[in-house]
């Protein structure tokens, strides 16, 4: 699908739909990074897709994507370390599965993981070499349970740096 061509609807938001926006995010991520999203005068455009997804930019500059998963940051915004997330790092074999074929993250290719993990997370992805946001999932179990798995798939792949509508759709934003 290529988001740019399949856009519905695109407007900016009012007060009180950036301030019911801002008690969502809150619920599923902390004050910190509630500020570093969200600028106090910021401007609040929000995006639908024919697809049926939403968008939003701040200040001309795609941050979120809210998907069934919840809202997604986009991977921009821990490239240029504007957030943190938890963290899952993977070994230089799994690098090309999780960008290149949008696979979900097994524990096999896992060689750390963040032990404030929680089932549920919202988690960022990076490579053991260069410690490079590679994508963005959602944890299947928490960090103890990771840990005692030797196989399996652990974490969903909802966000990656390449083959991704949202991703190529920020870079032209």
């Amino acid at each position: 699908m290529d988001i740019k061509n399949n856009i519905k609807q695109r407007h900016f938001i009012s007060k009180s739909e950036i301030k019911q926006l801002k008690q969502d995010v809150l619920k599923q991520y902390n004050e910190q990074f509630l500020a570093s999203v969200f600028p106090r005068k910021a401007k609040i455009e929000l995006i639908l897709t024919e697809a049926g997804d939403t968008l939003y930019a701040v200040n001309e500059e795609l941050v979120l994507w809210k998907s069934t998963q919840g809202y997604i940051p986009v991977l921009t915004l821990l490239l240029d370390k504007r957030i943190a997330l938890k963290t899952v790092v993977v070994d230089m074999g799994a690098v090309k599965f999780v960008t290149l074929n949008k696979a979900d993250i097994m524990r096999p290719g896992i060689v750390e993981i963040d032990p404030a993990i929680k089932e549920g997370d919202i988690v960022q992805i990076v490579d053991i070499e260069h410690r490079r946001p590679l994508a963005v999932g959602r944890a299947i179990y928490d960090a103890k349970k990771m840990q005692e798995m030797d196989s399996g798939k652990v974490i969903k792949n909802l966000h990656t740096i390449s083959k991704d509508d949202v991703w190529d759709f920020a870079k032209e934003f």
